[in-house]
Order: C-alpha cells, then structure tokens, then sequence
C-alpha cells in the first residue's frame, strides 16, 4: 500500500479519523487561519464553519495503477473514464515507493479498492493485462474540509441518525430547503457549507411557511448570503436556465419549481407548430415562453403583477421578433378567457377577425380545477364551432390511493358542470401522473378537448 496525499473539493469516503500525513498537517495549519463562512453577507447569527476541525479529517484508500513514468500516456488513453472523478484532485501523482514510476488513481464507483480485479470494467482489466510493468495496488489520501463534497461535509456536523438535507431545490443561484425540526441547532451550518461547497449557490433559504395565497408564495427565512437589498422581504432575485431560455424572477414574490422543467418540455412537445397557446397562469414565462419557440402565437396570463413585470422582461430577453409573446395580460382567469373569446368574431361583411386559442394552460394544481369554470358557457357556436373548441390542459393534485385519474377527471367534469363522471370529458382524454410530491399525493393533468355541453351557453349545468 503506499501513501500519498490529496486535496480536492468532491467526495470522499472515511470516518474521519484515519492517519495523517506531514502534508496534511501543514495543509491544516494553513487552513486554521481561515474559516468558511456562510458569505460576507450573511446573517450576524451563522455560526462559522472551521475547517480545521478535526471532524473533517477523511482518511480514504483507493485503487491505483502503478506503472512507469512512460507508460502513464497510453493507460490513460486507455482507461481515463474509469479514473479518480473528484473535482481538482489529480488523477496521476509521483509514486513515492519507485522512482521513475507514477500511480493512476482509480474511480471510487467502479474500481472499489480491495475488490477482484475481474469485477473491474473491461477497458481497466484489458489495460492491465496489455501492459505488463503495470501493477494494481492501493493508495491512501488523507483528506480535510477542502476536499470534502457538501453531503460528506454536513455528515461530520449533524449527528448520526439525523436526515442529511441534500435532497434540495436549486434556483439558480438560490438553494431552497425544507428543513425538519430537527435541523434548526445545524440549520445555520448547513447553509454555511452549502455556499461554501457549492460553487452556484449565494443564497440559501429555508422554507418555514406552506405555499398558498393568490399567488402561490410561501414564508422564509434567508439562512445564507442575502438579497441585494437586505431589507426585510426585499427582492430575492435570480436567474435560471431552463430547457434552453433564461428566466430572471423574485423568488420571494412568485412560484417557482424547477423540479417540473421536463414536464412544462412535455407539456410543449405536445403541441403543434399551428396551435395558438392560451397559458392562463403563466408565471415568469417557463411554458408560455418555450411555447413561443414553437407554436404559431402564444398568450400569456398571470393574476400576480410582480410576476408579469418579470415575464416582459424574460419575453424581452429569450424573444426573437418572430418567438416573442403575442399578448401579455395580468387578469383573473375568467377575465383572460373573456377577452381572448371577444377579440374574435364576424365583421360586417362576415369574415372572421380575430385568432381563435386552440390550447389553454391551467398550470396551477392547487387551484385549476376551482376556474376551470371560466370555460362554461365563455363560447358561441357560430364563431366557435365544435371542431375549433380548444383544448385544455389542466394540472391538479389527487390523494386517491388507486385512481387519482379518475377521481381528477370527475372533479374536471364537476367544475364544467357536467356531472362527477370523468367520463363527460368526452373521447381523446389524456392523463399523466407527473410526480409524486408527498406519499399518496400524486400532481396530475389531464388533457381533453372542451365539450360541446360546458362550451355553449345552453350546454352547461349551473
């Protein structure tokens, strides 16, 4: 086994407390006269983070190839997919035990150290057995804080049988966790190591209200970094990059989830480049604006005001001339769908005016179904006939343990006064189970073109 050092910002493996080397003591004298602190901006009240606690001492053996000096080029032509992955730690070093001879340092995931060579991947085993003066042995690495990943890090902090909280939400430069009471003595530490460790993150914030008011907004507080203004509730603003667009927004002030960027790209790759697209709760722009990129015009809504000043903006920033919103409006949205029904009709001479929506969006869980309503009666037959009804598509959260589709398609057919059977939503329904957000709460949409009996005014039950 021969010893070595390394020093590198990733993952690491160990309890802690493995033996040292004289390098790594100098490495921690060094690093005792600094400290790791949430940011300069920080909280007076964050505890500081030091990486010279012993704590953090890792001692992690790993595989390695030693070989000659002159045959390290063609190894690692040969096998460099299954080297050392850890961010700034080299994946060859001088080996210490031969002269003119260097060690490759192998993946932790697919070469584990002390395992049969044979259960190696094949391009390792075949390198080894092409180069005869290569032999496989071990290495040991004494590692501190530097060369610790966040989650190894918070496990030398928070005490054993406690939740490591790394399963968070990233907004752009936001992390956004949802800590347990049993976080709140390690909660300040936590949010010091995640901007430490993580080189996106300025701010981390800690949920400690539910979601809910017109504007699906929630209470937090700024355990990490601040906002440019650190007034109380000043702007949290951000940006993030999402299936190919820049969204800015205020993460204090508007709904924001970036767990459902493959849904909103599915939601898009549904529709066609002749469809006009209707996204009634639009937000800062995530469906409406990637929408635009494809279909033929698009119109967005959104009840909350601060989030419409940020939509214009991101329209401004992502549109092309020809990709940009073709309407912006900040209404209810039963007012939204009332205009966008009046701005089409006949003229005098009986020519349509006007371009009718052939796909709306309810992209709103906790309350779509509740203004699915705004649909009843909103049409008339002669400028609307049954084959221009658009389609709707509505997102909503179900509870029910086997069939939440078609406990949300009764409740979609209830809203449009047809009835509780889903079955009144008519042919071509389409259910998706989007994700799981809680055991036994499942987000849904459902899909279907609007029926005749909830379009017209003498079709609906009120």
């Amino acid at each position: 086994m021969s010893g070595g050092h390394g020093v590198a910002r990733g993952g690491g493996g160990g309890d802690g407390r493995g033996a040292r080397s004289v390098h790594q003591d100098a490495a921690d004298a060094a690093a005792s006269s600094r400290t790791a602190t949430s940011s300069s901006s920080s909280p007076p009240s964050a505890p500081v983070v030091d990486p010279a606690d012993e704590r953090f001492h890792t001692e992690l053996v790993v595989a390695a190839i030693r070989a000659p000096t002159r045959e390290i080029g063609g190894l690692m032509a040969a096998i460099k997919k299954h080297t050392l992955d850890r961010p700034r730690l080299n994946k060859v070093i001088a080996d210490v035990e031969e002269r003119e001879h260097s060690l490759i340092l192998l993946s932790e995931a697919s070469c584990a150290a002390g395992a049969p060579v044979d259960d190696y991947p094949p391009a390792v085993t075949e390198a080894l057995a092409k180069t005869p003066s290569a032999t496989l042995t071990t290495h040991v690495m004494h590692l501190g804080y530097d060369a610790l990943s966040a989650e190894e890090a918070l496990r030398r902090i928070i005490p054993p049988g406690i939740v490591i909280p790394v399963g968070f939400e990233t907004v752009g430069r936001v992390a956004h966790l949802n800590l347990r009471e049993e976080h709140e003595p390690y909660k300040a530490a936590v949010a010091a190591v995640l901007v430490d460790k993580l080189k996106q993150i300025e701010v981390v914030v800690n949920k400690t209200g539910e979601t809910g008011g017109p504007y699906r907004t929630f209470d937090m507080e700024v355990l990490a970094g601040a906002p440019k203004n650190d007034r109380p509730n000043a702007p949290l603003e951000t940006e993030v990059n999402e299936n190919g667009l820049l969204y800015k927004l205020d993460f204090r002030a508007m709904y924001w989830n970036s767990r459902l960027g493959t849904e909103r790209q599915r939601l898009v790759d549904s529709f066609s480049p002749d469809d006009v697209v209707l996204d009634l709760c639009a937000g800062v722009g995530p469906i409406a604006l990637l929408a635009a990129r494809k279909c033929e015009r698009v119109y967005a809504n959104d009840l909350n005001p601060k989030a419409i000043d940020y939509l214009r903006v991101n329209d401004q920033k992502n549109g092309k001339p020809k990709r940009r919103l073709a309407g912006i409006t900040c209404l209810d949205a039963r007012d939204a769908v009332e205009l966008r029904v009046s701005r089409v009709g006949f003229d005098a001479d009986g020519k349509l005016q006007g371009v009718r929506f052939t796909q709306a969006v309810m992209n709103l869980p906790q309350g779509s179904l509740e203004l699915l309503d705004c649909f009843k009666g909103a049409f008339t037959r002669d400028v609307w006939p049954p084959e221009a009804l658009p389609r709707i598509n509505v997102y909503a959260f179900s509870k029910h343990p086997t069939n939440p589709e078609g406990e949300i398609g009764g409740l979609a057919a209830q809203a449009l006064g047809l009835g509780r059977s889903a079955k009144a939503l008519g042919d071509g329904v389409v259910y998706r189970r989007v994700r799981l957000v809680a055991p036994g709460k499942h987000m849904m949409l459902v899909s279907f073109v609007l029926p005749e009996k909830a379009a017209y005014k003498t079709g609906y039950k009120r």
